[in-house]
């Protein structure tokens, strides 16, 4: 038994710069639980030079973001022609809400679970030819007609820890701007909050798993990484949150350089806790602001105040603790509303942040109300830098100034380095 774990990748207007690569680290999951049932499995990335090595595989994984969509049924269609016998398995977080766009003939399953032990079981099924498809977290695929299985959620993680043969083989290529052989963390499921724009929140039906602090802690001690990036959507929600974490680091005496996200809301409140918290290792915090004023951040459902984004820079500034500061541009801007996150751009002196267009992605309440305006619904254009609703500016006066705001990012220091 032999198994591709493939990420599809489409590339972007900032491909060129690449400023950060990273690991794909849900194919490193699976591949762990294919390690522990004794299957052989390569992991193909082109990103990273990983070829599929030479042999008939009898099982290909494929996922890839939301904007991959297309490129991932096409990769399908180009697998079944070259491997006849071969079984499909497309799956990944925006497949999670949008299996329905994968029923496709050269697919014979959509894994929509977040559960590493039904993939396990998908798995076995393969290997036994069980005629009887999964009734939950997959839809099958078979004798031409697509069996449907339920949403699925899990309510406590299950302590399966990614195989990191991937990373120590290709670490030197990992960064985050100027930050090298960064290694990804995951500790939480889902998100807290509730922001509309937001596909975090959907995930395992919305139930919300915490970080296990003390296993997070663990698995970052068995890295030989310069950095530990913590993709958890908020790296604390809690003053408790954070107290927990610090205090495992310190009774552990563990020495880390830590990039997550926090909110300005946390940060402001817990203003007490940054020098600690530097201490304990955060070196980099990514702040998704959104927007400059209250209006806009009311109808994102963010609760945050933007009144507060200024302290919470000062605060990180006065810590020596890194920023990559997030902000959305709404297709309806004006002139005046570019000026306007321009000077809070200025007047703040940011020097790394990331300006994104507001894009309803597939599969939110969002998407769904905005569905018969939308001007463009090629997955590939959902990278945050295409329009895909028509914009109150012209075109070409619209992403004169999108892209205008990004050349103080040309002078970084950062970027540069």
């Amino acid at each position: 038994m032999i198994v591709f774990l493939e990420k599809v990748r489409v590339k972007t207007i900032f491909s060129v710069v690449d400023p950060v690569r990273v690991e794909p680290l849900e194919l490193c999951y699976l591949k762990s639980v294919l390690n522990n049932m004794n299957i052989e499995s390569h992991i193909i990335d082109d990103m990273f030079g990983f070829e599929p090595p030479k042999g008939l595989p009898d099982i290909i994984v494929l996922t890839g973001y939301n904007t991959a969509e297309n490129a991932i049924i096409s990769k399908s269609k180009i697998y079944k022609n070259k491997f006849p016998d071969v079984k499909i398995i497309v799956g990944g977080v925006h497949i999670q809400e949008n299996a329905e766009y994968f029923r496709v003939s050269t697919i014979d399953y959509v894994f929509h679970s977040g559960s590493l032990n039904t993939f396990k079981q998908l798995i076995e099924n393969i290997i036994s030819d069980n005629c009887i498809p999964l009734s939950r977290g997959v839809d099958t695929f078979k004798g031409g007609d697509w069996h449907i299985g339920d949403k699925e959620s899990i309510y406590e993680n299950e302590s399966i820890k990614p195989d990191r043969d991937f990373f120590n083989k290709a670490k030197s290529q990992f960064k985050y701007l100027n930050k090298r052989n960064v290694a990804l963390i995951k500790g939480s499921i889902g998100c807290p909050y509730n922001c509309a724009f937001c596909y975090c929140k959907l995930l395992n039906n919305r139930h919300f798993i915490k970080a296990d602090y003390e296993a997070m802690i663990e698995e970052m001690e068995s890295i030989d990484s310069d950095y530990y990036w913590i993709v958890d959507d908020v790296l604390f929600s809690s003053r408790n949150d954070a107290l927990k974490f610090m205090d495992i680091i310190e009774k552990r005496k563990s020495d880390f350089k830590i990039i997550g996200y926090l909110r300005a809301d946390f940060i402001c409140r817990e203003r007490d806790l940054l020098k600690r918290l530097r201490d304990a290792g955060l070196r980099e915090v990514i702040v998704g602001f959104e927007a400059t004023v209250n209006d806009e951040l009311k109808a994102y459902e963010k609760t945050t105040n933007a009144i507060d984004y200024p302290l919470a820079i000062s605060l990180l500034k006065e810590n020596n603790i890194d920023l990559t500061a997030l902000f959305m541009v709404q297709p309806d801007y004006s002139v005046k509303d570019f000026k306007i996150l321009n000077k809070f751009i200025k007047d703040n002196k940011l020097d790394c942040y990331t300006i994104s267009i507001m894009t309803p992605i597939k599969g939110t309440k969002l998407y769904e109300e905005m569905k018969d305006s939308l001007i463009d619904k090629r997955a590939e254009k959902y990278d945050f830098l295409h329009l895909v609703l028509k914009p109150k500016l012209p075109k070409l006066i619209f992403y004169a100034l999108f892209y205008s705001l990004h050349i103080k990012l040309l002078k970084s220091v950062r970027r540069l380095k």
